[in-house]
């Protein structure tokens, strides 16, 4: 199967060389049960010239996009990045699952997989309300375009300073809510470091 696989990337790959002088991003799915963020990157010729183009993983971005619309939707292109972050530095840490969709659907279970409600990390998911976008809207278009830019762009600046949770500014500070961990407001959001000791996965 995974030669099936391979023969198939490489013919389309020539196949889009031959007709456009460019080569288009494919998604290989992943082997196993593990799911890495951002898949081993392929070759773009254009014209000649070669350049690396990293493979984002269809699943996960499409986590990332909902994280991003039902957390951010209505605020600013920073604030949709920094709850987008926030997911990132969780994934990187050792303290939550290391994928983004583990990571956002992390929290208590019923036995037929639907979430608790209010038992989760991320509200949207465990609020009993339906989780799917518009997919017509701009706001959701701009989620998924931010999605991608943070999946493809693993150096990117963070912006948040490491945080790795944040609450609305407009409810009473949670009790996890430590002033001394606080980095940045951004929009309605603000934004804690509690891991500001923990090493990340190798």
């Amino acid at each position: 199967m995974k030669i099936f696989i391979a023969l198939v990337g490489l013919l389309t790959l020539w196949s889009a060389t031959l007709n456009s002088g460019s080569t288009y991003k494919i998604w290989v799915p992943p082997t196993a049960d593990k799911q890495a963020t951002v898949m081993v990157p392929l070759i773009k010729t254009t014209n000649g010239k070669d350049t690396v183009v990293p493979m984002v993983n269809s699943e996960e971005l499409e986590c990332m996009s909902k994280n991003i619309y039902f957390e951010a939707a209505t605020e600013s292109t920073a604030g949709k990045l920094a709850v987008a972050q926030v997911t990132m530095n969780r994934v990187r840490s050792t303290h939550y699952p290391n994928t983004v969709c583990k990571v956002i659907t992390q929290g208590k279970h019923y036995s037929n997989g639907f979430p608790v409600k209010d038992r989760c990390q991320f509200s949207w998911y465990c609020d009993g309300k339906l989780d799917e976008p518009p997919t017509a809207g701009s706001m959701w278009k701009h989620s998924q375009e931010i999605a991608e830019y943070v999946l493809s762009t693993p150096d990117l600046k963070d912006i948040t300073d490491g945080a790795t949770h944040y609450h609305a500014d407009y409810i009473s500070s949670p009790r996890w809510a430590n002033p001394r961990r606080r980095t940045v407001e951004i929009d309605t959001h603000i934004f804690y470091n509690k891991s500001k000791r923990t090493k990340k996965k190798t």
